[in-house]
């Protein structure tokens, strides 16, 4: 196999107002390899994407496919090029069907020239065999998981004639079966000739499938490496400069089933959901909650902020129960909630930074009915010194920021009302070691000074070092629980697998 150069930049840069995105980048993508692109939020590799896809025009440099000059930026120049990508922030076609959205320019038709639907739900279904997924082709995509609409997008992706497939962080939204399955297709695609610049949070997803990594860090180029031996601290270090030890280290666990319950959830259920879930989080506690695809937990999360109704259940906060609960009586009752969809339920994109952040307290921003702005910007600049959210300030809008600064926002959007009880729904999708580091500690710190925090999270070894006590889900109902030094990976799956015996 020829392994010469597919993709070539050299001497890339590219500014955004005050924010130098790139400088002096270059690094290339051999025919035939899974190359990982590394970085922390902010490191510039939105951007380095964003050129190689002819989204975005450098200030300066240029690239090369095939060893040839691109002239013109623009996403038609590199699909002509064979260059697909697959966005972080899913671009899916909600009110299409899955085959539409899988197979969009398929030419096929009918003897009348009408678009042959048979043909394409047939071929579609083919692609979602790749993933073993059982799903109506003709189904509307509003209706799939998020996991599964990232499939979607994936499947659309590689379904045309590609040289260059850019995958985006494309297992964030993926349980563990689906994710394996990816990464199996994605090693198939690279012994197919195919080559794959992947990029993803998730380092040992990085060291089981890239065959080579680029570092960026604060928009310049540290090294390109051979995967030959590398451990997830070699990785850590180039990309964060500092050390991250506290990272996934349990945390030391504390006894506090005699705390004064902060939220109680009792005997919720719901027709073909949920089942006689009990739960209690005290003050000063960190309460996790995993489970698999399926296992419940999504909807228990909703349920537990009022965002879908139950059959039967209550729901109390310091002991008093919250009658029919909805988003406004539980915020009301000092309940917050961080949504795991950023894009479609966290932030106002086009509104400002200090816009999203202060939405949620925008009554204490006022006088007399009016906003007070200079209240607006400290508010903001607090969280966003407390996050280190990078922008050029707080006027910037969050659909310029990188995923995980928005990620950040979110969080500091959701804790802006300084609540009692903070519910987060994959706190850390999408975001790099050292932000998830940040987060981490942010919300130790809040159960520290006495609040609760219920996390629900797909990633074991976040829960493991974030939670006091952590609930694990099967079929609708919690199966068991695991506190302190119980909490582990093994004892956690153990249950979540179908298993009751300990761990």
């Amino acid at each position: 196999m020829d392994v010469g150069n597919l993709v070539e930049l050299r001497g890339v840069s590219k500014r955004y107002g005050a924010v130098q995105a790139l400088k002096d980048v270059s690094f290339t993508i051999r025919r035939g390899e899974v190359h990982a692109l590394l970085g922390e939020n902010g490191a510039g590799k939105s951007t380095a994407m964003r050129v190689v896809k002819g989204e975005t025009r450098p200030d300066s440099g240029e690239v090369l496919v095939d060893g040839v000059p691109v002239e013109k930026f623009s996403p038609a120049t590199s699909n002509a090029l064979g260059i697909a990508m697959v966005h972080q922030e899913l671009a899916v076609f909600d009110d299409m069907s899955v085959a539409e959205n899988v197979l969009p320019g398929l030419p096929t038709r009918t003897a009348l020239g009408l678009v042959d639907r048979a043909a394409l739900r047939r071929r579609a279904s083919e692609s979602l065999e790749l993933f073993g997924l059982r799903i109506d082709p003709a189904e509307l995509v509003r209706n799939l998981t998020l996991g599964q609409q990232q499939i979607v997008e994936v499947l659309r992706a590689i379904s045309g004639e590609r040289r260059l497939i850019i995958l985006d962080e494309p297992t964030s939204s993926l349980n563990a079966h689906e994710t394996g399955v990816l990464l199996s297709l994605v090693k198939r695609l690279r012994d197919e000739g195919k080559s794959v610049l992947f990029v993803s949070h998730r380092i040992p997803e990085v060291l089981e499938i890239c065959d080579r990594i680029t570092v960026l860090r604060d928009g310049r180029f540290i090294e390109t490496l051979e995967n030959r031996n590398l451990t997830e601290r070699d990785l850590v270090t180039r990309m964060v400069g500092r050390d991250l030890s506290e990272l996934y280290a349990a945390r030391q666990y504390e006894d506090l089933s005699a705390a004064p319950a902060a939220f109680e959830a009792r005997g919720l259920s719901r027709v073909g959901g949920i089942r006689d879930v009990d739960l209690s989080v005290g003050k000063g506690e960190v309460l996790g909650i995993f489970g698999l695809e399926g296992s419940g937990t999504t909807q228990l999360s909703r349920v537990l902020f009022g965002l879908e109704e139950t059959e039967r259940g209550t729901l109390a906060v310091a002991g008093k129960p919250v009658a029919s609960p909805d988003p406004e009586r539980l915020i009301a009752a000092g309940v917050t909630y961080l949504h795991s969809d950023r894009k479609r339920a966290g932030l106002f994109m086009n509104r400002s930074i200090a816009d999203n952040i202060g939405a949620p307290v925008i009554r204490r921003l006022s006088v007399r009915g009016l906003l007070d702005r200079a209240k607006v910007r400290a508010l903001a600049a607090r969280f966003m010194d407390m996050f280190a959210i990078k922008a050029p300030s707080a006027r910037a809008e969050p659909r310029t920021l990188s995923g995980g600064n928005q990620q950040k926002v979110m969080m500091a959007a959701c804790l802006s009302p300084e609540p009692d009880v903070v519910i987060v729904n994959e706190p850390t999708r999408g975001v790099d070691v050292g932000a998830k580091a940040e987060m981490h500690r942010s919300l130790r710190d809040l159960a520290r000074s006495g609040k609760a925090v219920i996390a629900f999270s797909s990633e074991m070894p976040e829960l493991i070092s974030l939670a006091d006590r952590v609930l694990v889900m099967r079929n609708n109902a919690v199966v068991g629980e695991r506190r302190g030094r119980e909490i582990t990976e093994e004892s956690i799956m153990t249950l979540a697998a179908g298993s009751d015996r300990a761990g």
